[in-house]
């Protein structure tokens, strides 16, 4: 199976790379650390189909480690990304336009803050009729001992909200589920034991909804088993851990666990369109079926070194980062070879609100969509959002967006704008060109 991974280098020998995601028309984008003593960081744009084809993002003014990044989830041409590490005059969670010259805003924290990832809260707020949506950032600031929640509106980000973790711990990763009301929250965060500062506790910790506190949950590894990275989907939380290394889940109905043993030390996680659950480790990629009923396989990096960041792109293919060879890999996948939608997974419509539309009118939500796969809804999934028309777009005058499912495993349509051309415009949200789309009409009337 190793024979399917490609590795592509990075280029810059000074960087090794950290995360990656999908942002802008499918692009990959990767955060890194800079290996040298001196010098300014980096973040590096990918295209998939070409994967030799790099841009880089440097300025004096980046942090020279970059960790977690994410797309803009109101589909704006930016990535948010997070610094573990940064300079004290700089701040750790940024935003950086995808246009020429790379801008970057910087949101304040204490001066000495951290943040190790990024992760996405999604809230609905509008009646079911007219589903209307609000999106947050997370963050675990270790040194603090919060868990950060920055609103991300059309005019830019609000304060930061800090939910205080009582526990002694070092945190270290943060994910949140949510129910089926689309607005409940419960938020979990991994953390673990540290020098310096001290810290004396690994654990899984929960804020469950309208409390103020944390509960600590034990790891079934036992206390000296230190956790890594975490995600949620609609029925479980999946865990990465070490001493022992295992990769775990627990099941958000039973409240037990389940363990599967690795060779090496597991990183981050994704999930993938079938339903499967997709892990980076020191000796490769390994890939769990969504229940973890299976012991799972893995997959040797072609040439050797690590995997660290991992993520699904919009062809289906999962993409990992090497900071060791200081590549970026791929692996094809059944999504990306087959598209077969009525075996792997399928986007399918939650809702839509508006049929109509008169000239140079807007529809906020015209279309809301889910990706289901095995009858579950699956989150962090990029699907691909259009509109087919003449004049009709989106707010920012594009045609096609890549948007993240939330935890729900839905994207909602971002708002569409009608021109003053009297046409019928095709909305459609689905897995890049790999799956029949979920689409709906939008008739555009005179005014």
């Amino acid at each position: 199976m190793a024979d399917d991974i490609m590795e592509y280098s990075l280029g810059a020998s000074a960087y090794a790379p950290h995360s990656v995601c999908v942002g802008n028309a499918g692009k990959l984008w990767v955060t890194t650390s800079n290996t040298g003593t001196t010098g300014s960081g980096c973040v590096v744009r990918v295209n998939p189909q070409r994967p030799s084809e790099l841009s880089y993002a440097n300025h004096s003014h980046m942090p020279r480690l970059s960790a977690g990044i994410m797309k803009d989830p109101l589909g704006g041409a930016k990535v948010w990304f997070a610094a573990p590490a940064p300079p004290q005059q700089e701040d750790p969670i940024a935003a950086m336009l995808t246009s020429a010259g790379y801008p970057i805003t910087f949101y304040p924290l204490e001066d000495d803050a951290k943040a190790e990832s990024i992760a996405l809260e999604t809230t609905k707020v509008g009646g079911s009729g007219t589903p209307t949506y609000e999106y947050s950032l997370l963050f675990a600031e270790p040194v603090h001992k919060y868990v950060g929640v920055l609103p991300v509106t059309p005019s830019g980000a609000g304060q930061v909200e800090k939910m205080h973790v009582e526990h002694n711990t070092w945190l270290w990763d943060v994910a949140v589920s949510t129910d089926t009301d689309g607005k409940t929250h419960t938020y979990w965060v991994t953390g673990q034991t540290n020098s310096n500062p001290s810290r004396t506790q690994n654990g899984l910790y929960k804020r469950a909804p309208r409390q103020s506190t944390w509960e600590h949950i034990a790891l079934p590894g036992g206390p000296s088993q230190k956790p890594f990275y975490v995600k949620v989907d609609t029925e479980a939380v999946w865990v990465t851990a070490t001493n022992p290394n295992q990769v775990l889940r627990y099941n958000l109905n039973t409240l037990r666990w389940k363990e599967r043993n690795l060779s090496a030390v597991p990183q981050q996680l994704a999930f993938a369109p079938n339903g499967e659950v997709w892990v980076a480790s020191s000796a490769g990629i390994h890939v769990f079926d969504g229940q973890m009923e299976e012991e799972g396989s893995t997959i040797l990096l072609p040439q050797g070194g690590r995997a660290k960041g991992i993520c699904v792109g919009s062809d289906g293919n999962v993409w990992y980062t090497n900071p060791d060879r200081k590549t970026i890999g791929r692996y094809p996948t059944a999504i990306a070879a087959m598209g077969a939608p009525s075996r792997l997974g399928r986007t399918q419509v939650v809702s839509h609100t508006r049929t109509v539309l008169h000239a140079k009118e807007h529809a906020d939500a015209p279309l809301v969509a889910e990706y289901v796969a095995d009858g579950r809804p699956i989150p962090g999934i990029p699907l691909t959002c259009r509109v087919e028309a003449e004049g009709a777009t989106f707010d920012d005058n594009t045609r096609e967006r890549v948007i993240l499912t939330d935890q729900r495993g839905r994207v909602c349509l971002p708002p569409v704008y009608a021109g003053d051309i009297e046409e019928d415009a095709l909305l459609s949200i689905g897995l890049g060109n790999t799956e029949p789309h979920a689409t709906t009409t939008l008739h555009i009337r005179p005014a």
